[in-house]
């Protein structure tokens, strides 16, 4: 199956998938990766703030807000995404051109990201991730040396993503039924 054709057949599941379902299922994964030493050890976290057809993240990412971490959103300048702290929901703007919600104020270097949440339309067991095409977030994570967790619905964990050399696989994805990481650093993301 190639990306278009997967971008396709997933994009049908999340319209058929009621929004109160999704909204358990993200309350279920963010729960899981909070149990997480990644998280715990965690101040500066960078996450997303979800569209209508993403995981929902609002709920979630004003909490960790208000408990004290250190929450940033990406926001899109050219082919790049800038880093820039969440100050609350009053700071975001989407006068842009994806009408995103997308935080003001002045970036930061992606350096000082000790946990990315990222956001996928697919992922695999392999970690793969299939994106929106535009390859913003690959080209991000290849910049960065922090832990990095892909968030989905379980309907959106497929048995195979087609990769490229320039897609960039995760550390960890989470479903709410499933977690998947790295042999390696499988001690950050097991349950406390």
């Amino acid at each position: 199956m190639t990306k278009k054709e997967l971008r396709q057949q997933i994009k049908q599941l999340k319209a058929m998938t009621p929004v109160a379902v999704r909204e358990v299922e993200a309350s279920m994964v963010f729960n899981t990766i909070k149990a997480m030493p990644v998280w715990q050890q965690a101040q500066h976290i960078l996450c997303y703030w979800s569209l209508p057809d993403e995981l929902p993240t609002h709920e979630s990412v004003n909490q960790w807000l208000a408990d004290g971490k250190d929450i940033y959103l990406p926001r899109v300048k050219g082919d790049d995404l800038e880093i820039v702290p969440y100050h609350g929901s009053q700071s975001l703007d989407d006068n842009n051109k994806f009408h995103i919600g997308e935080p003001v104020g002045e970036p930061v270097d992606a350096s000082c990201l000790e946990l990315i949440i990222v956001p996928a339309v697919a992922l695999d067991g392999k970690r793969n991730r299939l994106g929106r095409g535009k390859g913003f977030y690959d080209r991000l994570l290849s910049t960065c040396d922090c832990p990095t967790i892909g968030v989905v619905c379980d309907f959106q964990l497929v048995d195979e993503v087609p990769v490229e050399p320039h897609d960039h696989p995760l550390d960890c994805i989470v479903t709410s039924d499933t977690v998947i990481a790295d042999s390696e650093k499988q001690a950050l993301f097991a349950r406390l």
